[in-house]
């Protein structure tokens, strides 16, 4: 039995990330003695509550950040990375590091300051002491040199999709293997009625990672201006607001009135598996307008909110890239769209034909289950296995 050790910095979020984590220690703990590092103690019963993960039988050790966390994981067996962009330095004899996504790609003048820097610390370091302002001018220098060489000491790194995997490779010159996050569905296929849903958090496009509703929304009004036989579909979305993003928000609940549109913000979790249980399609737009090659966070790293569509027996229609297409075979289990006029069609398919639309929500439901906590212990015991 090894003593492994599990680091998240944001348990108390009660994230996508931190249901990995937890999952990760609830797979574990039944053959390991796991200790959960982070910056305050777990909560049991609000991570049973909110993720549905018992880590009872788990131990828990303080650590407030990246360092503390390196400096700890030399005192296990086995150390694993689940915090989102951490740099902690492992330091046990088997290092994991769970990546939900690398970062960005170093732009231009990223680099060029980065050679400039790397340059100029090179030639300052030849004197063995520098009189106080050349001194000041090295820190400045050093802070601007991105030191990679922690990626050296982890022996395994676990992406959570083939998306990720590829960015893993591109920004950090390491393999990964993919082992998909455990999808939890709660919600199952109530009454089908002619909606849509739409769910996912009201981003603010300057901010980055944008869910598009303003784009799904235009998309739903030239549908119901131009295509006869709709009258009776509504669009729905759910998703939380905060105060950074409510004018986005508003503007997508103010573009909504007049049309069989409904905005919930900020509803509890009933008023999403309502939607969900009642809705035959489901509509996703993240990374849609986006350039992946200077931003590939803006796009949808996985996919959780798709699965749990899917098992809820909502048809996807889903921008065709990155982690849900993946997720949605085109064809079989929904569609793949990568304009408006395409989502429009595709949409339009599934509203004319009942057969295609139960056909293919029973391939949806089959396939979200090949997402759930046994599949993914299959992949994390494959893993563990393979270290030996």
């Amino acid at each position: 039995m090894s003593n492994v050790a599990i680091y998240n910095l944001y348990w108390s979020t009660y994230g996508g990330g931190e249901q990995v984590s937890a999952a990760i220690a609830e797979v574990l703990k039944s053959t390991h003695r796991v200790t959960l590092l982070g910056p305050e103690p777990i909560d049991l019963e609000a991570t049973r509550t909110r993720l549905g993960v018992d880590l009872s039988g788990c131990e828990w050790r303080k650590v407030v950040d990246d360092d503390e966390a390196g400096e700890a994981s030399a005192d296990f067996d086995v150390f694993v990375n689940g915090t989102y962009l951490s740099r902690a330095r492992n330091l046990a004899r088997t290092g994991l590091y769970y990546v939900h996504f690398p970062g960005l790609p170093v732009t231009p003048r990223q680099r060029v300051v980065r050679t400039v820097a790397r340059s100029g610390v090179g030639v300052l370091s030849i004197a063995p002491r520098l009189p106080g302002p050349l001194a000041g001018v090295k820190r400045g220098l050093e802070r601007r040199i991105v030191d990679m060489s922690w990626v050296d000491t982890y022996g395994t790194f676990m992406a959570n999709s083939a998306y990720t995997s590829e960015w893993i490779r591109n920004l950090w010159s390491v393999g990964s293997v993919v082992v998909h996050p455990p999808v939890r569905p709660s919600v199952k296929p109530g009454k089908k009625d002619h909606s849509i849903a739409s769910i996912g958090r009201f981003f603010d496009p300057k901010f980055g990672h944008c869910k598009k509703q303003a784009d799904l929304l235009r998309a739903f009004d030239d549908m119901t201006r131009s295509t006869a036989g709709v009258d009776d579909w509504r669009l729905t979305f759910v998703g939380g607001a905060d105060a950074s993003s409510r004018d986005y928000a508003l503007s997508v609940r103010r573009g909504a009135v007049g049309l069989p549109v409904d905005v919930h913000l900020n509803a509890p979790r009933s008023v999403v598996e309502d939607t969900l249980a009642r809705a035959s399609i489901y509509w996703h737009a993240g990374g849609f307008g986006e350039d992946p090659r200077s931003h590939p966070d803006r796009f949808e790293h996985f996919g959780i909110s798709v699965v749990e569509a899917m098992a809820a027996g909502a048809v996807p229609v889903v921008f065709g890239a990155a982690g849900p297409a993946e997720i949605v075979r085109h064809g079989v289990d929904g569609f793949h769209w990568h304009t408006l006029d395409e989502l429009i069609a595709c949409t339009r398919r599934l509203m004319n034909d009942e057969s295609l639309r139960r056909l293919m929500s029973e391939s949806a439901q089959s396939r979200a289950e090949e997402f759930g906590l046994d599949a993914f212990e299959r992949s994390l015991t494959s893993v563990i296995t393979d270290l030996g």
